[in-house]
């Protein structure tokens, strides 16, 4: 696909518009070689094999953050940001003997006994996440919500003016309910006017609710954060944004543009990491990521563990230990707040991982030289301690 022939004035007008974004996304074979003429047929040919089943999307603006060949201009397959929405077509390959891989049927996350409405989903107490969209501004092909977003035959249920009636009805008559989290997909795909009723509608329902939004925007299209959404954002108080993102590479100056002008409404912001092999599975990419998050005042959030039943999984799932070497390589070494918690993502909740490589490494109770109840345990730079404990009578 051709990019759009304009004067240079207007052509950065139209790419800093979220909206030129989105219409010259980057969905077919014949279109991104339209961006990397040179593309080989493997890769054309996967991209179409691909898009039989799943979707391949992409935004100009991402693109121009991959690392390409210098001699091709091609991108690097290991690249880490073109791993994430390139088809690597492990799924393809699967002998079907792995019972987690993903098999575009079984669920991950959502349980039929939590689905309070067809979009709502209330698996933690006081909390309940609307599903605001089944599309997004790019497709990650890892994607823990895949059944939703990447198939195209996806059975899961569209927001509509019904549901969200009944998600307002549920909000009303449970005040244990203190925060909506609006997630999808991607629920900044909607306009500002749409999400200023959503926000407006809520807000009559239960003024006390605390408002959160989970999105990617800021790593496939930070212009979507304009002046119009920060002003519904500020206007109806949401109190935190979950900011989806994997790599260092993504920190761009328009995503610190995009940065500045949410923490101008927002109060709370906060990562959402998944934890990649051969993206961010490395210390150091890792500590460049949550130092540079923490520099712009973006608390560490999650780091997630791959999910079970994930697009992909041969060529991202890494062991839990490894995700325990990162964290424990950055608790205690780096700023508190740059250090995210390591999660397992199960179908019950999610799982804190403690950051322990050996049973020896187990807090304990045993009796020092003075006879005091202690807890032993190894601190931050691995050496045993102990810690009075005394029983209380």
């Amino acid at each position: 696909m051709a990019v759009e022939t304009l004067s240079p004035d207007a052509a950065r007008q139209a790419w800093t518009d979220w909206k030129w974004q989105q219409r010259n996304a980057v969905r077919t074979s014949a279109q991104l070689q339209g961006h990397f003429p040179n593309c080989d047929h493997r890769t054309l040919e996967r991209i179409d094999r691909h898009n039989q089943t799943k979707r391949f999307q992409a935004t100009p603006y991402f693109l121009s953050l991959v690392e390409t060949d210098p001699d091709t201009g091609n991108p690097l397959t290991d690249d880490p940001l073109w791993k994430q929405v390139f088809p690597l077509g492990t799924d393809e390959t699967g002998d079907g003997d792995d019972p987690y891989e993903y098999d575009g049927k079984t669920e991950n996350w959502e349980l039929p006994s939590e689905m309070v409405t067809p979009i709502a989903q209330h698996k933690y107490d006081n909390r309940v996440i609307v599903r605001y969209a089944n599309v997004c501004h790019a497709y990650c092909q890892f994607c823990y919500e895949a059944l939703r977003t990447l198939d195209r035959d996806s059975t899961k249920v569209s927001f509509d003016r019904g549901h969200w009636q009944a998600t307002l009805d549920f909000l009303r008559a449970n005040p244990q309910v203190e925060e909506m989290i609006l997630s999808g997909g991607e629920p900044l795909m909607h306009s500002n006017d749409q999400i200023d009723q959503v926000l407006t509608e809520a807000r009559a329902a239960r003024p006390d609710l605390i408002v959160r939004i989970h999105t990617r925007s800021l790593t496939f299209n930070p212009y979507r954060v304009d002046s119009g959404l920060v002003s519904v954002l500020a206007r109806h108080g949401v109190t935190a944004v979950g900011l989806h993102i994997t790599h260092p590479r993504e920190l761009s100056p328009d995503f610190d543009d995009a940065i500045r002008r949410l923490q101008s409404a927002v109060p709370i912001l906060f990562a959402n990491v998944p934890l990649l092999g051969g993206v961010n599975d490395g210390t150091a990419t890792m500590r460049d990521l949550c130092m540079g998050l923490y520099r712009r005042g973006v608390h560490a959030g999650y780091l997630y563990h791959f999910m079970p039943h994930s697009p992909e999984a041969s060529a991202f799932r890494v062991p839990v230990r490894r995700g325990v070497e990162i964290v424990t390589a950055l608790k205690r070494h780096i700023s508190n707040p740059a250090v995210p918690e390591y999660v397992l993502p199960h179908a019950s909740g999610k799982y804190t991982v403690p950051l322990i490589d050996s049973p020896d490494a187990y807090p304990r109770h045993a009796v020092d030289a003075n006879g005091v109840r202690v807890l032993r345990a190894v601190n931050w730079q691995q050496e045993p301690i102990e810690y009075p404990d005394p029983e209380i009578v």
